[in-house]
């Protein structure tokens, strides 16, 4: 079996022929249009030339008989001074009686057949007629005709004229082909060559961008826009890896130390059971909240979307951490605009919101207070929660967002740093932006969602 070159092996070039082969037709069939309505329009006005003559001799044999005949095609042949009719009067035997032709042509014999012949000019040059025959009288017969070069010429002048246009038509639309195969050929084997580092394990190449419009920088900015995707995952899980490795490694080996201990008592107390039983708890937490951040990400809740008001649920939220803000002494501070319509998940944004008033109470200090405000802005609908707590450097508000992220004074508080993952989570599903900026003293986290309307 023979194998193609890889060129011509591409999807382009053989489109190409396709398409080489259907204008080819499409060419053929117009000049063969050009060719039958030019040769035959030429034609049938050189044949009604041809008629209207012998129709007028024809009257003359009529009126003036044989001899009158004989006068009026020497008349005419005299008149004709640029050799362009043909004419010849012949008797039973062939033999000429007048005209300017020397022979009867061979097997034209039946009386208004037509026939092409060649006839010997007096420069020798042939000269191609195109000529009837009348019969006149008892065994005579009348050659009419006309010459043809100019037909004859236009004719083959178009043949060549197609043969030329479609062999450049086939010649071009190949080397375009292969022009646009070569092209694409090159472009398709940069994809391939990265895609096959990127399976070596090199998770760091990218498909060369030139910056162009076509479908093929689309498809390789989309292509790069997957992998820089795939590497984030990738990242991310082996973040999550090592953070479980490290945050559960401690908490796992005090559970162990406590049980191995209560193995060894006689009547393990109950505190020492609570104690193991409250450090289960807090590792199932953990492992829930992996769970449902890796629920949220996959995109499991967008089938139960409808049409929400935030400011109902974030006033829940509030009312729900009143208490425990009171508590510790600390303000907080509801502004809401009303009907703020979004689209998402009720349980998932209560969650978020949840999330954001569980950070803003724990770290605020006493004597200090929370802003909760709920704003539209150009379309979009923010909500800020400030409070008065240590606040995040700058440097650290990106490094937060991710799993298992503490900062050092944050390590003696209660959690296990997934909040604001788990509300980053959200933010994305829901198409919106979570944003850390600084309060001087303290914090400003903004959720920003799309308004499903614009407020009144």
């Amino acid at each position: 079996m023979i194998r193609l070159p890889p060129l011509l092996r591409t999807s382009v070039f053989q489109l190409t022929l396709i398409y080489v082969v259907v204008f080819g037709l499409s060419v053929v069939a117009l000049f063969a249009f050009i060719y039958w309505s030019t040769i035959g329009f030429m034609e049938r006005q050189t044949d009604a030339v041809i008629e209207a003559e012998i129709v007028g001799l024809a009257e003359q044999y009529e009126r003036r008989g044989l001899a009158g005949l004989v006068d009026v095609i020497g008349d005419r042949v005299r008149r004709d001074t640029e050799d362009r009719s043909a004419y010849l009067l012949v008797d039973s035997n062939l033999r000429p009686l007048a005209g300017n032709v020397s022979y009867w042509p061979r097997a034209f014999n039946q009386q208004g057949e037509w026939v092409n012949f060649v006839i010997a000019a007096a420069d020798e040059e042939q000269v191609p007629v195109r000529a009837q025959v009348l019969g006149v009288g008892p065994g005579f017969r009348l050659l009419v005709g006309r010459e043809i070069r100019e037909l004859e010429q236009i004719d083959q002048l178009l043949r060549q004229t197609a043969i030329w246009g479609l062999g450049l038509t086939v010649g071009l639309a190949l080397a375009g082909g292969l022009l646009m195969g070569v092209s694409a050929q090159r472009r398709v084997s940069q994809l391939n060559r990265t895609t096959r580092r990127i399976i070596a394990g090199d998770l760091s190449q990218r498909v060369p961008v030139r910056g162009g419009r076509d479908e093929h920088e689309e498809l390789a900015t989309n292509v790069n826009a997957m992998l820089d995707q795939i590497e984030s995952l990738l990242s991310g899980v082996r973040h999550v890896g090592d953070s479980i490795a490290h945050d559960l490694r401690g908490p796992l080996t005090r559970l162990r130390a406590r049980l191995e201990a209560l193995a060894y008592e006689r009547e393990p107390n109950r505190q020492s059971i609570e104690q193991c039983l409250a450090q289960a708890d807090g590792l199932l937490e953990t492992f829930n909240a992996l769970l449902r951040i890796a629920r949220v990400e996959s995109g499991a809740y967008r089938s139960a979307f409808a049409e929400l008001d935030l400011s109902l649920i974030l006033r829940d939220a509030c009312e729900l951490y009143q208490a425990a803000a009171e508590e510790r002494s600390i303000a907080l501070r509801l502004n809401s605009a009303p009907n703020a319509r979004v689209f998402g998940d009720r349980e998932l944004l209560a969650q978020a919101l949840s999330n954001l008033l569980d950070n803003a109470v724990k770290y605020t200090p006493a004597d200090g207070h929370i802003d909760v405000h709920l704003s539209h802005v150009d379309r979009r609908i923010s909500v800020s929660v400030a409070d008065t707590g240590p606040g995040i450097g700058e440097a650290d508000r990106e490094r937060v967002l991710a799993r298992f992220a503490r900062l050092d004074q944050a390590r003696s508080k209660p959690g296990n740093g997934l909040g604001l993952a788990l509300v980053r989570a959200v933010a994305d599903q829901h198409d919106g932006q979570l944003t850390l900026t600084d309060n001087a003293p303290g914090l400003i986290v903004t959720l920003e969602l799309p308004a499903v309307n614009r407020p009144r």
